[in-house]
């Protein structure tokens, strides 16, 4: 598996409460500082919509903002010798007919436009979509495709409720466990499954009723597995993010 240090995309859509405010910055902050610190991804590299630029943020993740930053991501995969790109949809989502909606602070970005975005991505580059959200399900259908690798919280037929997804993926991404053969690659098909246990646990230790069933479409077919089938499983262990040294530096196999 051939691993590189990845451009990644983080969007966070409106809080709504002062409740979610607060876990979504604690978790953004945990989520820069593993792709920077674990992963030794650059900041120049991580580009983060939430809030304000004084806060620490690229800006407030708007409708336009988000559109604009996903058209520099189909446009950096057809750079000479681009990196794969991650782009991870935090916050919340609902569901209209035919499809589902990312909130954001004034007019919403269906699943559908999101995917509409990076159609014109270059397909030799991978690209990552992790969808935390619930009726992230939808993202599938709208953005598989070749080179594409997209995993989300919440399968077809589940319930729109919030998801345990984003908390499990930060635990996952900063598991030394998670690297399951030890090779100081993180695999996509790793993540996946370290993330979807991530999510079993918290909700046996609440014994709570389990709302979310996470899926991966790794071969870009559009037909997302949970388990995941081998179809799956085996093109999203082709794609990784090298784990860093104490120096700082990405160390590959």
């Amino acid at each position: 598996m051939k691993a590189t240090v990845p451009r990644v995309w983080i969007f966070n859509g409106t809080p709504g409460d002062d409740e979610h405010h607060a876990f979504y910055e604690k978790n953004l902050g945990a989520l820069r500082k593993v792709f920077a610190e674990r992963f030794a991804v650059p900041a120049p590299q991580i580009t983060v919509l939430y809030g304000p630029q004084s806060a620490g943020y690229d800006g407030p993740c708007t409708r336009e903002a988000m559109l604009a930053e996903l058209a520099k991501a189909a446009a950096h995969t057809k750079q000479s010798n681009a990196a794969p790109v991650w782009i991870i949809l935090q916050g919340h989502a609902n569901p209209v007919t035919g499809g589902a909606m990312f909130n954001l602070p004034g007019p919403d970005l269906s699943m559908r436009e999101i995917g509409d975005a990076l159609k014109e991505a270059n397909a030799a580059v991978p690209i990552v979509i992790v969808g935390t959200t619930t009726c992230s399900a939808d993202l599938v259908k709208r953005l598989s495709g070749p080179g594409r690798m997209v995993m989300t919280a919440t399968a077809t037929g589940d319930p729109e409720n919030e998801t345990e997804f984003p908390t499990a993926l930060v635990e996952a991404l900063g598991d030394n466990a998670s690297d399951t053969n030890s090779d100081r690659v993180l695999s996509v098909r790793e993540l996946f499954q370290a993330t979807s246990a991530a999510v079993m646990r918290i909700y046996e230790k609440g014994n709570f009723v389990v709302k979310e069933h996470a899926q991966l479409d790794g071969n870009g077919d559009g037909k997302a597995t949970q388990r995941p089938a081998p179809e799956d499983a085996k093109p999203a262990d082709r794609t990784g993010i090298a784990i860093g040294g104490a120096d700082g530096k990405p160390k590959f196999e």
